[in-house]
Protein backbone atom coordinates (compact mmCIF):
# COMPACT_ATOMS: atom_id res chain seq x y z
CA UNK A 1 0.00 0.00 0.00
CA UNK A 2 1.11 3.35 -0.98
CA UNK A 3 2.28 5.50 1.95
CA UNK A 4 -0.14 8.73 2.46
CA UNK A 5 1.88 11.50 2.73
CA UNK A 6 -0.35 13.33 4.96
CA UNK A 7 -0.95 10.72 7.03
CA UNK A 8 3.10 10.20 7.39
CA UNK A 9 2.99 14.08 8.53
CA UNK A 10 -0.07 13.83 11.36
CA UNK A 11 1.36 10.62 12.87
CA UNK A 12 4.87 12.80 13.91
CA UNK A 13 2.44 14.56 16.23
CA UNK A 14 2.95 15.33 19.11
CA UNK A 15 6.28 14.47 19.32
CA UNK A 16 6.95 17.12 16.35
CA UNK A 17 5.05 19.95 17.60
CA UNK A 18 3.81 20.93 14.27
CA UNK A 19 4.88 20.13 10.57
CA UNK A 20 4.41 22.34 6.99
CA UNK A 21 4.90 20.59 4.04
CA UNK A 22 4.41 21.90 0.21
CA UNK A 23 5.27 19.31 -2.77
CA UNK A 24 5.30 20.62 -6.22
CA UNK A 25 5.98 18.41 -8.73
CA UNK A 26 5.22 18.75 -12.80
CA UNK A 27 3.68 21.98 -12.58
CA UNK A 28 1.16 21.44 -9.83
CA UNK A 29 0.82 21.64 -5.98
CA UNK A 30 0.47 17.94 -5.13
CA UNK A 31 0.41 18.84 -1.18
CA UNK A 32 -0.06 21.56 0.82
CA UNK A 33 -0.59 20.96 4.49
CA UNK A 34 0.00 22.51 8.36
CA UNK A 35 -0.96 20.80 11.19
CA UNK A 36 -0.06 21.56 14.52
CA UNK A 37 0.83 23.84 16.93
CA UNK A 38 3.35 26.79 16.83
CA UNK A 39 3.63 27.48 19.80
CA UNK A 40 3.05 25.08 22.54
CA UNK A 41 2.73 27.64 25.60
CA UNK A 42 1.18 29.78 24.79
CA UNK A 43 -0.79 27.45 22.99
CA UNK A 44 -0.89 28.93 19.32
CA UNK A 45 -2.17 26.85 16.45
CA UNK A 46 0.15 26.64 13.34
CA UNK A 47 -1.59 28.65 11.11
CA UNK A 48 -2.44 28.86 6.81
CA UNK A 49 1.04 30.25 5.66
CA UNK A 50 3.04 29.22 9.10
CA UNK A 51 6.62 31.13 9.01
CA UNK A 52 9.15 28.62 10.40
CA UNK A 53 12.96 29.42 11.36
CA UNK A 54 14.99 27.87 8.10
CA UNK A 55 18.24 27.69 9.85
CA UNK A 56 20.14 25.87 7.39
CA UNK A 57 18.16 26.26 4.59
CA UNK A 58 19.76 29.76 4.62
CA UNK A 59 22.84 27.93 3.21
CA UNK A 60 20.99 27.28 -0.04
CA UNK A 61 18.21 29.88 -0.44
CA UNK A 62 20.95 32.47 0.79
CA UNK A 63 24.38 31.22 0.08
CA UNK A 64 24.43 29.15 -2.80
CA UNK A 65 22.08 31.57 -4.42
CA UNK A 66 23.42 34.41 -4.07
CA UNK A 67 26.99 32.65 -5.04
CA UNK A 68 25.44 31.56 -8.40
CA UNK A 69 24.18 35.30 -9.15
CA UNK A 70 28.10 36.42 -8.54
CA UNK A 71 29.74 33.19 -10.37
CA UNK A 72 28.73 32.98 -14.14
CA UNK A 73 32.24 33.55 -14.53
CA UNK A 74 32.86 29.75 -12.37
CA UNK A 75 36.76 30.76 -12.47
CA UNK A 76 35.97 33.11 -9.32
CA UNK A 77 34.97 30.44 -7.45
CA UNK A 78 38.95 29.34 -7.63
CA UNK A 79 40.53 32.75 -6.69
CA UNK A 80 41.89 32.10 -3.02
CA UNK A 81 40.24 34.01 -0.07
CA UNK A 82 43.08 35.61 0.69
CA UNK A 83 43.09 37.74 -2.92
CA UNK A 84 40.43 39.52 -1.37
CA UNK A 85 41.26 39.17 2.56
CA UNK A 86 44.48 38.74 4.36
CA UNK A 87 43.30 37.13 7.62
CA UNK A 88 41.30 34.45 5.16
CA UNK A 89 42.94 30.98 5.72
CA UNK A 90 45.78 30.30 2.88
CA UNK A 91 44.64 28.39 0.29
CA UNK A 92 40.88 28.14 0.89
CA UNK A 93 38.45 29.31 -2.37
CA UNK A 94 34.86 30.27 -2.49
CA UNK A 95 34.52 26.74 -3.95
CA UNK A 96 36.11 24.76 -0.99
CA UNK A 97 33.64 26.51 1.35
CA UNK A 98 30.46 26.05 -1.31
CA UNK A 99 31.95 21.92 -1.15
CA UNK A 100 32.27 22.09 2.47
CA UNK A 101 36.11 21.08 2.13
CA UNK A 102 37.84 23.66 3.39
CA UNK A 103 39.69 22.33 6.02
CA UNK A 104 37.77 24.56 8.25
CA UNK A 105 35.77 23.31 11.79
CA UNK A 106 32.18 22.74 11.41
CA UNK A 107 31.23 25.03 14.29
CA UNK A 108 32.82 27.27 16.99
CA UNK A 109 30.67 29.15 19.68
CA UNK A 110 32.29 32.66 17.84
CA UNK A 111 29.16 34.57 20.27
CA UNK A 112 31.48 33.74 23.22
CA UNK A 113 32.43 36.61 25.33
CA UNK A 114 29.50 38.87 24.36
CA UNK A 115 26.71 39.72 26.68
CA UNK A 116 23.55 37.44 26.19
CA UNK A 117 21.44 39.71 23.81
CA UNK A 118 24.11 42.02 22.47
CA UNK A 119 25.13 42.02 18.77
CA UNK A 120 28.40 42.20 17.34
CA UNK A 121 28.67 41.44 14.19
CA UNK A 122 32.33 42.69 13.77
CA UNK A 123 33.23 40.58 17.22
CA UNK A 124 31.51 37.29 15.55
CA UNK A 125 33.84 37.76 11.73
CA UNK A 126 36.80 38.16 13.92
CA UNK A 127 36.52 35.67 16.42
CA UNK A 128 35.89 33.41 12.52
CA UNK A 129 39.03 35.01 11.34
CA UNK A 130 41.22 33.73 14.92
CA UNK A 131 39.83 29.92 13.86
CA UNK A 132 42.16 27.82 12.67
CA UNK A 133 41.51 25.12 9.48
CA UNK A 134 41.84 21.29 10.61
CA UNK A 135 43.64 20.55 7.58
CA UNK A 136 44.48 21.69 4.53
CA UNK A 137 42.13 22.73 1.68
CA UNK A 138 40.75 20.24 -0.89
CA UNK A 139 41.34 16.95 1.50
CA UNK A 140 38.16 16.46 3.72
CA UNK A 141 34.92 17.12 4.02
CA UNK A 142 33.28 18.77 6.35
CA UNK A 143 30.14 20.29 6.80
CA UNK A 144 31.05 23.50 7.90
CA UNK A 145 28.76 26.86 8.91
CA UNK A 146 32.58 28.64 9.25
CA UNK A 147 33.04 28.04 5.99
CA UNK A 148 29.41 29.46 5.25
CA UNK A 149 30.56 32.88 7.02
CA UNK A 150 34.00 33.19 5.06
CA UNK A 151 31.12 32.68 2.50
CA UNK A 152 28.98 35.82 3.88
CA UNK A 153 32.39 37.97 3.89
CA UNK A 154 33.20 36.84 -0.13
CA UNK A 155 29.58 37.52 -1.12
CA UNK A 156 29.36 40.90 0.75
CA UNK A 157 32.94 41.79 -1.10
CA UNK A 158 32.18 40.91 -4.52
CA UNK A 159 28.80 41.18 -4.38
CA UNK A 160 29.74 45.09 -3.16
CA UNK A 161 26.13 45.22 -0.67
CA UNK A 162 25.01 43.50 2.71
CA UNK A 163 23.77 40.09 2.54
CA UNK A 164 20.51 40.97 3.14
CA UNK A 165 20.21 43.23 0.02
CA UNK A 166 21.79 41.10 -2.04
CA UNK A 167 19.25 38.22 -1.06
CA UNK A 168 16.30 41.09 -1.51
CA UNK A 169 17.82 41.62 -5.33
CA UNK A 170 18.76 38.66 -6.43
CA UNK A 171 16.78 36.32 -4.87
CA UNK A 172 13.67 37.36 -3.25
CA UNK A 173 12.77 39.90 -5.29
CA UNK A 174 12.80 38.28 -9.13
CA UNK A 175 10.79 35.24 -7.44
CA UNK A 176 7.91 37.14 -5.57
CA UNK A 177 9.53 35.12 -2.28
CA UNK A 178 8.38 36.59 0.93
CA UNK A 179 12.04 35.89 2.69
CA UNK A 180 12.55 37.71 6.22
CA UNK A 181 15.47 37.81 8.68
CA UNK A 182 13.01 37.58 11.47
CA UNK A 183 9.30 36.97 12.16
CA UNK A 184 7.31 37.58 14.93
CA UNK A 185 4.29 34.91 13.38
CA UNK A 186 6.85 32.42 13.34
CA UNK A 187 6.63 29.07 15.12
CA UNK A 188 8.95 28.45 18.32
CA UNK A 189 12.06 26.88 18.36
CA UNK A 190 13.77 26.05 21.69
CA UNK A 191 13.17 27.29 25.21
CA UNK A 192 16.51 28.10 25.94
CA UNK A 193 17.75 28.49 29.45
CA UNK A 194 19.23 32.18 28.78
CA UNK A 195 17.20 33.45 25.69
CA UNK A 196 13.83 32.05 27.43
CA UNK A 197 11.24 31.03 24.86
CA UNK A 198 12.79 31.35 21.17
CA UNK A 199 10.06 32.54 18.89
CA UNK A 200 10.61 35.17 15.74
CA UNK A 201 14.68 35.48 16.23
CA UNK A 202 17.16 33.13 15.02
CA UNK A 203 18.17 29.94 16.54
CA UNK A 204 21.65 30.12 16.01
CA UNK A 205 23.92 31.76 18.53
CA UNK A 206 26.30 32.98 16.06
CA UNK A 207 23.73 34.13 13.87
CA UNK A 208 21.89 36.04 16.53
CA UNK A 209 25.00 37.53 17.42
CA UNK A 210 25.52 38.86 14.52
CA UNK A 211 21.42 40.10 13.88
CA UNK A 212 20.57 37.74 12.51
CA UNK A 213 21.62 38.40 8.98
CA UNK A 214 24.17 35.75 8.06
CA UNK A 215 24.76 32.54 5.23
CA UNK A 216 25.24 29.74 7.66
CA UNK A 217 21.63 30.75 9.50
CA UNK A 218 19.10 33.69 9.62
CA UNK A 219 16.40 33.47 7.23
CA UNK A 220 12.67 32.94 7.98
CA UNK A 221 9.56 32.01 5.44
CA UNK A 222 7.02 29.53 4.65
CA UNK A 223 6.82 25.52 3.07
CA UNK A 224 4.67 28.04 0.26
CA UNK A 225 7.63 30.80 -0.04
CA UNK A 226 10.53 27.86 0.10
CA UNK A 227 8.68 25.77 -2.86
CA UNK A 228 8.54 29.19 -4.47
CA UNK A 229 12.18 29.59 -4.68
CA UNK A 230 12.80 25.98 -5.03
CA UNK A 231 10.50 25.59 -8.22
CA UNK A 232 12.51 28.69 -9.37
CA UNK A 233 15.90 26.96 -9.10
CA UNK A 234 14.39 23.59 -11.04
CA UNK A 235 13.15 26.00 -13.94
CA UNK A 236 16.52 27.27 -14.16
CA UNK A 237 18.27 23.65 -13.88
CA UNK A 238 15.76 21.95 -16.80
CA UNK A 239 15.97 24.95 -18.99
CA UNK A 240 12.46 26.87 -18.26
CA UNK A 241 11.57 30.57 -17.91
CA UNK A 242 13.34 31.79 -14.96
CA UNK A 243 14.32 34.74 -13.48
CA UNK A 244 17.81 32.66 -12.05
CA UNK A 245 20.51 31.78 -14.33
CA UNK A 246 20.30 27.83 -15.75
CA UNK A 247 23.46 27.22 -16.48
CA UNK A 248 25.24 28.58 -13.42
CA UNK A 249 22.37 26.79 -11.40
CA UNK A 250 23.06 23.49 -13.45
CA UNK A 251 26.79 23.77 -12.70
CA UNK A 252 25.73 24.32 -9.49
CA UNK A 253 23.87 21.33 -8.62
CA UNK A 254 25.97 18.63 -10.48
CA UNK A 255 29.40 20.31 -9.60
CA UNK A 256 30.79 17.78 -6.64
CA UNK A 257 33.48 17.82 -4.36
CA UNK A 258 35.12 15.48 -1.73
CA UNK A 259 32.09 14.39 0.06
CA UNK A 260 28.27 14.50 -0.42
CA UNK A 261 27.99 18.53 -1.91
CA UNK A 262 28.28 19.59 -5.00
CA UNK A 263 28.19 23.69 -4.68
CA UNK A 264 25.96 24.44 -1.90
CA UNK A 265 23.73 22.26 -2.09
CA UNK A 266 24.05 18.48 -0.24
CA UNK A 267 22.84 15.29 -2.29
CA UNK A 268 21.57 12.09 -1.11
CA UNK A 269 23.58 9.87 1.06
CA UNK A 270 23.61 6.07 0.38
CA UNK A 271 24.29 3.61 2.97
CA UNK A 272 22.96 3.83 6.88
CA UNK A 273 20.77 6.86 7.94
CA UNK A 274 19.85 9.07 5.28
CA UNK A 275 17.20 11.16 5.46
CA UNK A 276 15.53 11.38 2.06
CA UNK A 277 14.96 7.51 2.30
CA UNK A 278 14.90 4.76 -0.31
CA UNK A 279 14.25 6.50 -3.03
CA UNK A 280 15.60 9.51 -4.15
CA UNK A 281 17.68 9.67 -7.27
CA UNK A 282 21.06 10.46 -7.76
CA UNK A 283 20.52 14.01 -9.48
CA UNK A 284 18.35 15.21 -6.66
CA UNK A 285 19.60 18.09 -4.20
CA UNK A 286 19.00 19.76 -1.36
CA UNK A 287 19.60 20.79 2.61
CA UNK A 288 18.20 20.27 5.80
CA UNK A 289 17.92 23.04 8.81
CA UNK A 290 18.71 21.90 12.56
CA UNK A 291 15.51 23.58 13.62
CA UNK A 292 13.81 20.77 11.63
CA UNK A 293 13.35 21.49 7.94
CA UNK A 294 14.32 20.81 4.68
CA UNK A 295 14.01 21.65 0.92
CA UNK A 296 14.77 18.94 -1.94
CA UNK A 297 14.31 19.39 -5.70
CA UNK A 298 14.39 16.28 -8.04
CA UNK A 299 15.41 16.88 -11.45
CA UNK A 300 14.33 13.62 -13.39
CA UNK A 301 11.24 13.79 -11.52
CA UNK A 302 10.43 17.17 -12.01
CA UNK A 303 9.91 17.59 -7.96
CA UNK A 304 10.25 20.04 -5.44
CA UNK A 305 9.30 18.61 -1.56
CA UNK A 306 9.81 21.16 1.24
CA UNK A 307 9.56 19.82 4.83
CA UNK A 308 9.42 22.24 7.70
CA UNK A 309 8.71 21.97 11.07
CA UNK A 310 9.57 23.23 14.87
CA UNK A 311 11.07 19.93 16.26
CA UNK A 312 13.10 21.81 18.76
CA UNK A 313 10.05 23.07 20.78
CA UNK A 314 10.15 22.93 23.35
CA UNK A 315 13.77 20.96 23.39
CA UNK A 316 15.95 19.30 21.72
CA UNK A 317 15.00 15.43 20.89
CA UNK A 318 16.18 14.23 18.02
CA UNK A 319 14.34 10.79 17.58
CA UNK A 320 10.99 12.29 15.90
CA UNK A 321 12.73 13.90 12.89
CA UNK A 322 14.72 11.09 12.25
CA UNK A 323 11.99 9.14 11.61
CA UNK A 324 9.93 11.68 10.10
CA UNK A 325 12.22 13.17 7.37
CA UNK A 326 12.86 9.46 5.57
CA UNK A 327 9.02 8.24 5.90
CA UNK A 328 8.15 11.65 4.30
CA UNK A 329 10.57 11.86 1.72
CA UNK A 330 9.50 7.59 0.78
CA UNK A 331 5.74 8.56 0.96
CA UNK A 332 6.53 11.53 -1.59
CA UNK A 333 8.33 9.11 -3.39
CA UNK A 334 6.25 6.39 -3.84
CA UNK A 335 3.27 9.01 -5.09
CA UNK A 336 4.67 11.33 -7.13
CA UNK A 337 8.18 9.97 -7.75
CA UNK A 338 9.13 8.19 -11.53
CA UNK A 339 6.41 5.48 -12.15
CA UNK A 340 4.24 6.49 -9.07
CA UNK A 341 0.53 8.00 -9.46
CA UNK A 342 1.32 11.47 -10.31
CA UNK A 343 -2.04 12.66 -10.71
CA UNK A 344 -3.22 12.33 -7.08
CA UNK A 345 -4.75 15.42 -6.14
CA UNK A 346 -3.18 18.04 -3.26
Amino acid sequence: MTPDPWAVLAAAMPAIPSVSAVVWQGGQTRLDVTLGMACLDPGVPAADGQVYDLASLTKVLAGALVAASCSRDLGVLDVPLTHHFPDAPAGVTPRHLLHHDSGLPAVAPLFAGLEPGVVDRRWVLDALAAVQPEAPPGVRSVYSDLGFLWLLRWLEHVGDAPLDTLVAERVAGPLGARLSWGDPTAAATELDPVRGLIRGTVHDPNAAAMGGVSTHAGLFASAREVARVGVAVLDAIAGRPSPLDGPTLRAFATTRGRGSHVLGWDTPTRGGYTSTGSAFPDDAIGHLGFTGTSIWLVPSWDLVAVLLTNRLHPRDERSAIRALRPAFHDAVSATWGRGAGRDRPA
